[in-house]
């Protein structure tokens, strides 16, 4: 009796062995139709999603694949059932669109409209390497790389990078597989770290949180933007599960907005030896501000370090 259960546990952990081994090579398959797909190679795209299925029945992804891999006059009822039943699933409806309204759009665009489709069109470049877990790289009209980054298992992974002005590196996300924490990081044009934003959930989304913030420089804006050093290690000033107390220990040159319940507006201070001194704040070009002033709300623009009252 013990052998026979011994024997029953062994033939079930090589069954669940093999389905998972199957699993793998049906999702590396799948990739592999997805490279197809891109480079409009539909019959090898449906020929290697088709074997991912063989593989593994339950690939949804590769369900999708098949699905748009095939001419229109091949669809059958059966293959749009398959639209209904992913409107339960989430993600994979908003995928299936995309690939539909690719589809139309392919028939419509040049070859050299696609080429810079290719090279510059954000989300374009984003969706194709989330669907082939790869790398990206998003140019300007220039050459220059303004983004980089990668997909693993369908998911952010890895340093993305953010490049700005004159090509230099301006912000960073840093994503992992084992935690949905999310570190920004920005930088000033010497590479020399700015602040470290801790996020949850997706930075792209309106879901994500912040729940710290540490500064190294105090970036000051305005019509001659600079950064005034603040701390080597960093200074915390926002923390979500630990509320930060600024005193004595807060560091010189931290800009501080405050609001004054009394007066109903947003006052700005600077630290300075332990103690906040009155400033002068003065913003981007361009930004736009809401304050409440003796009662009433109103929004400024700013320009040549003048607040422009715009609407009340």
């Amino acid at each position: 009796m013990k052998f026979r259960l011994v024997l029953v546990s062994l033939l079930s952990i090589q069954f669940a062995f093999a389905q998972i081994q199957d699993s793998v090579q049906s999702h590396e398959v799948e990739i592999d139709g997805w490279k197809s797909y891109f480079d409009e190679d539909k019959e090898e795209a449906y020929l290697k999603f088709k074997r991912a299925l063989e593989l593994d029945s339950t690939n949804v992804l590769a369900k999708i694949g098949l699905f748009n891999s095939k001419n229109e006059h091949e669809l059958t009822d059966k293959d749009f059932e398959l639209t209904n039943r992913l409107q339960k699933k989430e993600g994979y409806n908003n995928i299936m669109f995309r690939l539909m309204m690719l589809n139309q759009v392919n028939k419509e665009l040049h070859d050299s409209i696609k080429k810079m489709r290719n090279k510059y069109d954000d989300d374009y470049i984003k969706f194709k390497a989330s669907l082939t877990d790869s790398e990206f790289k998003i140019f300007d009209e220039k050459g220059n790389i303004r983004r980089t980054g990668n997909f693993k298992n369908r998911k952010p992974y890895g340093t993305w990078k953010v490049f700005g002005y004159k090509n230099k590196l301006h912000h960073s996300y840093s994503f992992t597989t084992t935690s949905d924490t999310v570190i920004v990081n920005y930088y000033k044009a010497d590479g020399d770290i700015v602040k470290k934003e801790w996020i949850i959930g997706n930075p792209f989304t309106n879901n994500s949180k912040k729940i710290k913030e540490l500064i190294f420089w105090q970036e000051n804006p305005g019509k001659e933007p600079k950064y005034l050093f603040v701390s080597k290690e960093g200074f915390k000033i926002f923390d979500s599960e630990n509320p930060v107390k600024f005193g004595k220990t807060t560091p010189d040159n931290f800009i501080h907005r405050i609001w004054n319940p009394d007066k109903k507006e947003l006052e700005v201070v600077i630290w300075k030896n332990g103690k906040q001194e009155p400033y002068e704040l003065c913003e981007y070009d361009g930004t736009v501000t809401s304050e409440t002033v003796d009662g009433v709300k109103k929004t400024f623009r700013w320009k040549d370090c003048k607040k422009i009252l715009i609407e009340e």
